[in-house]
């Protein structure tokens, strides 16, 4: 892998004042290698399985069923940790579960502006085989809505790690064997967010954004308020490197990704050539640049591979694929009924979400008509119940209180919402 000279860093941050993108995952890892000399080892040793993996092109998203005990589906739970000092700060569960339908959107290739793609590059857009899904178990086993407000004295947070930790103003992650940990919170200056190191501390794993760039509406601002600063943070949590590989003309470890020499900002168009990379130039639009939210569009195969590889027998992310904790528990009064995220091999899709009277419920992977849609409120009790005659339908939902809904369907497979 390759690390940025020493000025790269002094120039981000001297644009960063610009207000454009800042991400700071490379200045984050150069810190992280200075305190602990013995993680080199361990992030070569990562890239060392990566390489390895590749060259034996065992990873695919294509077909049916896995490979090398890959799903063609990978899915994640997550927990966000709202961690606030200010009314403001403490972001609602809609915009939340804005931010999971951007993800879910962009790494499965659902998201609309792929139609923004160049026709040159089009070609290059991959489903890159991952899901999002907010936690419904805790560490401890108890129900949860994957969703932490944490108040803090603390009025800012640096890459200092703090956030990621109760006795420092922040809060402690769950498990990254079970769990992608999200940390939302003020960030000092300009920066968007960063991602923890593949490798690195396991109780520092995850990535931390900004709460003004974090999902699609009441705190995210423009130019960063589709959600798009998580993807891109996600991204390197999934070990993916920026596209110009951190360097004049670097190297991202990613073959059908173009050479360019250093980051992009704003919202370009048309071709712009460095580093040779004729005929087509930047591949700008893509995910780990740092254009605007509005600019961002694709992950390619390379990229979506190298991610993979993370998740193949041995990977430093393979205990995610075992962890039950997408598991929805909906007990008490409800009659201790347990959701599965993905059980039975069905995929329930909503939109929009959050609602106001009307979801569109599509349901996808092994679902079957016949059987029945519940819906269950926060504490457990079955509020709804509907019979499942085609798998595209009009769910009329305006009759519920306001609030964070679960809805599982029989034979396996659930979602959650959020009712205006």
């Amino acid at each position: 892998m390759k690390y940025f000279l020493p000025f790269a860093g002094s120039l981000l941050i001297t644009l960063s004042g610009l207000g454009q993108r800042d991400c700071r995952w490379f200045d984050y890892k150069q810190q992280q290698l200075k305190a602990d000399p013995s993680l080199a080892e361990k992030v070569e040793a990562v890239e060392s399985f990566t390489r390895m993996q590749l060259h034996r092109a065992s990873v695919t998203v294509t077909g049916q069923g896995t490979k090398d005990n890959i799903p063609s589906l990978i899915t994640i739970p997550v927990v966000v940790h709202i961690v606030y000092n200010t009314s403001s700060q403490n972001i609602s569960d809609a915009q939340v579960l804005s931010q999971l339908d951007v993800l879910n959107a962009d790494y499965g290739k659902h998201n609309a502006d792929t139609s923004a793609i160049p026709s040159y590059y089009t070609a290059l857009a991959a489903n890159s085989g991952f899901r999002f899904v907010l936690a419904g178990v805790d560490t401890d086993g108890h129900a949860t809505t994957g969703i932490v407000h944490r108040y803090t004295s603390s009025t800012s947070f640096s890459l200092n790690d703090n956030v990621k930790y109760s006795s420092m103003g922040g809060d402690d992650a769950w498990d990254r064997d079970r769990y992608l940990n999200i940390w939302v919170c003020n960030l000092t200056g300009n920066v968007l967010g960063y991602s923890s190191v593949v490798g690195g501390l396991k109780e520092a794993d995850g990535v931390v954004v900004r709460y003004t760039a974090f999902g699609t509406k009441g705190t995210a601002t423009f130019p960063y308020n589709r959600g798009r600063t998580a993807t891109h943070e996600i991204g390197h949590w999934l070990n993916l490197i920026h596209v110009w590989g951190d360097a004049d003309c670097g190297d991202d470890e990613v073959a059908d990704t173009p050479p360019q020499s250093a980051a992009t900002y704003g919202n370009p168009s048309g071709i712009v050539i460095s580093c040779g990379n004729t005929p087509y130039g930047n591949l700008y639009m893509d995910y780990m640049d740092f254009t605007d939210d509005i600019g961002m569009h694709l992950f390619t195969y390379g990229q979506r591979d190298r991610m993979r590889t993370l998740f193949a027998d041995g990977g430093f992310r393979q205990p995610l694929l075992t962890s039950a904790a997408g598991t929805v528990s909906t007990g008490g009064a409800g009659g201790g009924v347990t959701v599965p995220g993905t059980g039975g091999g069905v995929i329930v899709d909503l939109h929009p979400n959050p609602a106001r009277s009307t979801l569109s419920v599509n349901l996808q992977g092994k679902a079957k008509v016949g059987g029945l849609l519940d819906i269950y409120n926060q504490v457990g009790i079955k509020v709804m119940s509907v019979r499942v005659t085609e798998l595209s339908f009009q769910l009329n939902v305006s009759g519920l209180s306001g609030g964070l809904y679960f809805m599982r369907v029989e034979g396996g497979g659930s979602s959650r919402f959020v009712k205006l």
